[in-house]
């Protein structure tokens, strides 16, 4: 074959692609929530394709894909066409299965194009507000009168039932877990004494902590939380390593253009910034997104690298 002439038609392809990266999105884009709807992960995400939609004059569409701590919609989008055109928007479990499970059917780093971060949310160890404990003093005497204290949490291999095993190997309380099919079962019997304790980020926490239905005993975040500065840090009662907070973030199949991931980045950010969205995210106990690019790749790298520790140290296993 004679190389110009193939060298023409391959000039024109990479031409003809750039020109549609730079007239992104020019159809419909789809974002696929790892998540039911109903949670924080689904509403914000919808408050966002709103945003992004009225922008681009694009209908940016929700699609939810529960299922497996998000290796449903994870392996989905995986295998999507890297144009820019469906989007994957899932919760800190994108950066805990890999270090949890022990085969996946993508590889998280590779397959992967980090896009933007939505929100982040620490996480409580909570009491119902009828036991005789309101601090972590109280639960470390209430153990000694207790073989065992169940701690229920949305589902295994999430944040919260992590934390509560960290916990547990570093401080010798025996905290047994109680794995329920998602954050409402669980709060709904913490909340009627069902469980005695919880481990649960603040969105999920948040009514409930406001009603007095529940108590906050300590949080999992390197710093007190904003809107419950009363409540100490693990950190700051001799557990170490706990800088470890629920996230919601957007990801691309690898290999989409730079062009396009520039669009989605900056657009998601504008979308956050906004008075009304940043009002809600705060009124949860979270606080909004705001990392560029380069940014957010290395804070998913980073939390990859941190969350793969956390699951050896804490002696968590597939299951």
């Amino acid at each position: 074959m004679n190389p110009k002439a193939f060298a023409m038609p391959f000039a024109l392809l990479l031409c003809s692609a750039a020109h549609a990266a730079d007239n992104y999105p020019s159809r419909p884009v789809t974002l696929v929530v790892a998540y039911a709807a109903g949670g924080m992960t689904d509403i914000l995400t919808r408050r966002v394709a709103a945003d992004l939609q009225a922008a681009t004059g694009q209908p940016f569409v929700v699609d939810n894909k529960p299922g497996a701590t998000g290796q449903i919609a994870t392996e989905y989008v995986a295998r999507r066409p890297a144009d820019g055109y469906t989007i994957l928007v899932g919760a800190t479990s994108h950066v805990i299965n890999p270090a949890l499970k022990k085969s996946l059917p993508y590889d998280a780093r590779k397959a992967f194009d980090p896009v933007a971060l939505l929100a982040i949310s620490p996480n409580f160890l909570l009491v119902n507000a009828g036991l005789p404990v309101k601090t972590f003093a109280d639960l470390k005497a209430y153990a000694k009168t207790h073989q065992s204290i169940p701690f229920g949490t949305a589902g295994i291999g999430g944040a919260p039932h992590i934390i509560g095993e960290l916990l547990r190997e570093q401080s010798g309380l025996q905290l047994v877990h109680v794995a329920y099919k998602g954050a409402g079962p669980a709060m709904g019997d913490l909340v009627s004494g069902q469980v005695p304790f919880g481990v649960a980020e603040s969105v999920t926490a948040n009514a409930y902590l406001k009603s007095g239905k529940i108590v906050p005993l300590t949080i999992a975040s390197a710093q007190r939380s904003k809107q419950y500065p009363s409540v100490p840090t693990l950190n700051e009662l001799g557990y170490k390593g706990f800088d470890l907070t629920t996230w919601v973030g957007a990801y691309a199949p690898a290999g989409t253009p730079p062009q396009v991931l520039e669009v989605l980045n900056k657009g998601i950010r504008k979308a956050i910034a906004k008075k009304d969205t940043a009002d809600y995210i705060r009124s949860t106990g979270s606080e909004p997104g705001d990392m560029d690019l380069k940014t957010y790749r290395a804070f998913v790298s980073a939390e990859m690298d941190k969350w793969k520790g956390v699951v050896q140290q804490a002696g968590v296993k597939d299951e």
